[in-house]
């Protein structure tokens, strides 16, 4: 049974005497007062329940994300609150920091919500630029003889269906934000009508009720997270108010990590055909493009390494140091988490223990969400299907053009695994040194000779022509196996209770 509310005042540091002071203040005393001496930090009025819609905040690149209430001006505070609409309850209610900065919060919430778009913008960029790719009468960057079963010709390589993937998927991500959605979630500087003094208090001291009637909490998670007692608060009440409910940890690395893939894939094949139309030899063009890895090998460590950082924080949670730049919401806060759960050592413990088990666990071993593997396949895909359009314009029979097909994607299957082998090295090696960027440059210098080694084994083996069917279908096999098997491990992880990743 919960304590009598002067109980819990006095563990805090208010006495009941002080209590009946504030009881005593005029009607035009402030609602956080009242809410603090009736321990009613999880009612909230009807009327003030207002929501938007999640798509509606990634309008006009998150512009809703980008300054707290604090940087607006009153009419600007007033236009954020008018894009919310009267709401039941909360399908989502989104627990952030403004000291973390809006655009990392912006693209992780985008690619969420949005990487079904990207990939049927990607699919029909591909789809566009079929004519050009088939057509005679378009430029061409380079001929290269071509080899296929009982085929040999010169062919015409051109570059279209890459680029148009790419012009198809920035679209798709740019219409995303105006499609309709229908989950109705809660963000601060929306959802609190920030202009009005009255209103605002009223808001910010309704934060439990809000989380009562919301569905699940998403938290956007960067460092200084678990450092801010209101993110702190946030947390404790809604596993108060739903024991049952979903908490979502969606680390903002994640969606960092996927642009940082995409930006060095598309580097990556821009010098190849670059290099390849200037002359370059082939081994000089490879080691080129293995050195422009380097700078994406250092920020992926760094990366990694924070992501590490975190969960320390997380499981080293320290309540007593949390920050709070008010002393009546600390003593609010601290009132409502007595009550919740005993005492501050007590959540201390629960989040240490149980809470950071459920939440950070699984990213103790950094696995890419499946949907974020298909993300980063599609530009390597849209780079090989190039291939595949160049000899199917020669005129090359359709048995020619699927064993092409076959070892293009035996190519892809290598390069996702590369990929991960990437990421797993940099995982590993994350602890940064006293000479930081030389330990980067052991880690690549080894990864790249190892790369280095296999794609020249692969060029080696495919000129004597030991490539043969059954060899690109075991790749595949093994490729698949691989991400199976990744997907195995996410599935044993549910049925242990665990939060997946993706």
């Amino acid at each position: 049974a919960m304590e009598a509310p002067e109980t819990i005042l006095a563990e805090v540091g208010i006495t009941f005497e002080e209590a009946e002071d504030l009881k005593e203040i005029s009607f035009k005393s402030s609602i956080r007062e009242q809410k603090l001496m009736d321990m009613k930090h999880l009612e909230v009025e009807s009327d003030i329940l207002r929501g938007i819609s999640l798509r509606r905040t990634l309008r006009s690149f998150g512009a809703v994300w980008m300054k707290s209430a604090q940087d607006l001006s009153p009419d600007q505070r007033i236009e954020r609150w008018q894009k919310s609409v009267k709401v039941d309850r909360f399908d989502l209610f989104l627990s952030h920091t403004w000291r973390t900065e809006g655009r990392w919060k912006f693209l992780s919430l985008l690619m969420q919500s949005s990487w079904q778009f990207f990939l049927v913008g990607w699919m029909l960029g591909i789809l566009a630029s079929l004519p050009f790719h088939l057509s005679d009468e378009t430029p061409s960057l380079f001929n290269y003889d071509c080899e296929s079963i009982d085929y040999e010709s010169s062919c015409s390589f051109r570059i279209y269906g890459h680029y148009f993937g790419l012009i198809g998927w920035i679209l798709a991500l740019l219409v995303a934000p105006y499609w309709p959605g229908h989950r109705t979630c809660f963000l601060d500087v929306v959802s609190i009508n920030q202009a009005d003094e009255h209103q605002m208090e009223e808001g910010i001291y309704s934060i439990g009720g809000f989380l009562a009637v919301s569905s699940e909490l998403q938290i956007l998670w960067d460092r200084p997270y678990f450092g801010r007692l209101w993110c702190v608060f946030e947390l404790a009440a809604f596993r108060t108010c739903n024991p049952r409910g979903k908490i979502s940890l969606t680390p903002l690395f994640l969606e960092a990590g996927l642009a940082l893939g995409l930006a060095m894939i598309y580097l990556h094949t821009t010098l190849n055909w670059t290099l390849r139309k200037m002359g370059w030899p082939l081994e000089l063009s490879m080691l080129l493009r293995l050195c422009a890895l380097h700078p994406f090998f250092h920020y992926c460590r760094r990366m990694l390494h924070e992501k590490r950082q975190m969960i320390c924080d997380l499981r080293h949670f320290q309540f007593a140091q949390v920050e709070c730049g008010s002393d009546f919401d600390r003593d609010f806060i601290h009132a409502g988490i007595r009550a919740w759960y005993g005492s501050s050592e007590a959540f201390t413990s629960y989040v240490r223990g149980p809470l950071a088990e459920e939440l950070a666990e699984p990213f103790s071993r950094f696995r890419v969400p499946r949907a974020y593997w298909a993300v980063l396949a599609a530009p390597l895909a849209s780079w090989e299907l190039c291939w595949v359009f160049a000899i199917t314009q020669s005129g090359a029979p359709i048995p020619a053009v699927l064993w092409v097909f076959r070892r293009r994607v035996a190519i892809l299957s290598l390069d996702l695994i590369a990929i991960k082998l990437m990421v797993v090295v940099c995982d590993y090696f994350a602890q940064p040194s006293r000479l930081n960027c030389v330990k980067t440059s052991c880690i690549w210098a080894g990864l790249a000779l190892f790369l280095f080694i296999l794609w020249q084994s692969w060029f080696l083996l495919d000129a004597a022509g030991f490539i043969s069917a059954s060899v690109a279908s075991s790749i595949i096999v093994v490729t698949a196996v691989i991400f199976v098997g990744e997907v195995w491990v996410d599935l044993t992880s549910l049925c242990r209770g665990r939060v997946d990743p993706g």
